[in-house]
């Protein structure tokens, strides 16, 4: 079997980067939004990040022609909303979107730049962190959008999700199955690409034997060291 070197940036899905900021919840504003609320929006003054500390966020950008583009996935423990506060102060760049029911950890720009920069300083490197994950993952998509056919792509991308919420794949592992927290649709979403691409590459793999099932609940890989191979081709 090969290997595959997967890092967690190549997956548009962030979790557990900011661990330390919850040192510093008493200097920001608890804020609760229910699933599907817009916690900010094109034009709308930011002037802070937000911090995930329960359920998941999703950033999305929005084309010209209208449609929406996903751009990440934010879990627990994750920073969102810096571009915004400290290049414009305005969210023009995307929006963001409760993924779930979550509650946030909104810090202002003052605070950051006072009470944390000299009393949490190591905040800031994580701050730092998740925003080189985002910029690299960003790097990694979109130089596979110019070498892959979406297929492949799609491969992946399930490649990164078992690595990524799968756990610790044993190296003989032949079936891997576990919850994905994600559709096909929401996989799609992320790709930039319309569903039935998805769909219609989820049906290949499965004529190959090599996926069993995949929804919003469980993704059954039946053939992992056969999905890992196409990857490395």
């Amino acid at each position: 079997m090969q290997t595959v070197k997967v890092m967690q940036y190549q997956l548009p899905v962030f979790e557990n980067l900011c661990p330390s900021w919850a040192q510093a919840s008493h200097l920001g504003i608890r804020r609760v939004f229910t699933r599907g609320s817009r916690i900010f929006d094109v034009e709308a003054p930011v002037n802070g990040i937000y911090v995930v500390r329960e359920g998941t966020v999703e950033v999305i950008l929005y084309t010209a022609q209208g449609p929406e583009k996903v751009l990440y996935h934010l879990g627990p423990a994750c920073i969102f909303g810096e571009v915004s506060c400290f290049v414009t102060g305005e969210s023009d760049e995307a929006r963001a979107r409760a993924r779930s029911d979550c509650t946030l950890d909104f810090f202002s720009r003052e605070v950051i730049e006072g009470p944390i920069a000299r009393q949490y300083p190591h905040l800031l490197i994580e701050l730092v962190r998740a925003s080189a994950y985002k910029i690299r993952m960003f790097s990694v998509l979109l130089q596979d959008s110019l070498d892959n056919d979406n297929f492949m792509r799609v491969c992946k991308m399930l490649v990164y999700l078992v690595q990524f919420k799968g756990g610790k794949i044993e190296k003989n592992t032949r079936q891997v199955i576990f919850n994905p927290a994600m559709t096909q649709n929401d996989m799609a979403r992320l790709m930039g690409v319309h569903r039935v691409t998805v769909t219609k590459a989820i049906g290949r793999l499965k004529n190959m034997g090599i996926v069993g099932g995949f929804t919003k609940t469980e993704l059954s890989i039946l053939n992992y060291p056969g999905l890992c191979d196409l990857v490395n081709k």
